[in-house]
């Protein structure tokens, strides 16, 4: 959305001191009432007639601490999301710092030299693999009739 020009400001402004009101000047010049309300408040405030300059946004946590993150996972490569965030002394959650280094593309695994994780098999297995399967019947006659017993 474009700023309102200079030279339409300044005809509001000569109207809204003529002693119309803010919903006539804001028909007249297709501008909302609200916003030549505010206009001329800000005006009798501080004397500014300019479009004031949009705030520029904060910048992401990811961009702001991506040295630190970097040099911190390099150091010590398994260190658990908390160990990370406890070493910088950041006051984030976990999945913000997680965020970050997806978003960073920073991935950090444990040592090959540490214990395996406690993932395998939880029940033993139902028999040998590969064998005859189950026993065949003993009986291989019909046994059903069609006659009255």
């Amino acid at each position: 959305m474009a700023a309102i020009s200079l030279d339409l400001r300044r005809r509001v402004l000569a109207d809204c001191r003529a002693g119309h009101t803010f919903a006539a000047v804001g028909r007249k010049y297709t501008v909302s009432a609200e916003w030549v309300r505010v206009f001329f408040r800000r005006f009798e405030q501080t004397g500014e007639i300019a479009a004031r300059s949009h705030a520029t946004r904060r910048q992401p946590f990811h961009v702001r601490h991506e040295a630190t993150l970097r040099a911190a996972v390099t150091a010590i490569p398994d260190r658990t999301l908390a160990g990370l965030r406890a070493h910088l002394g950041l006051k984030v959650s976990i999945a913000t710092l997680w965020a970050a280094l997806h978003a960073l593309k920073i991935s950090f695994k444990k040592s090959r030299s540490g214990p395996p994780s406690r993932t395998g098999r939880m029940s033993p297995p139902s028999g040998p693999r590969g064998g005859p399967g189950k026993p065949a019947s003993a009986s291989t006659a019909s046994s059903f009739s069609t006659r009255r017993g």
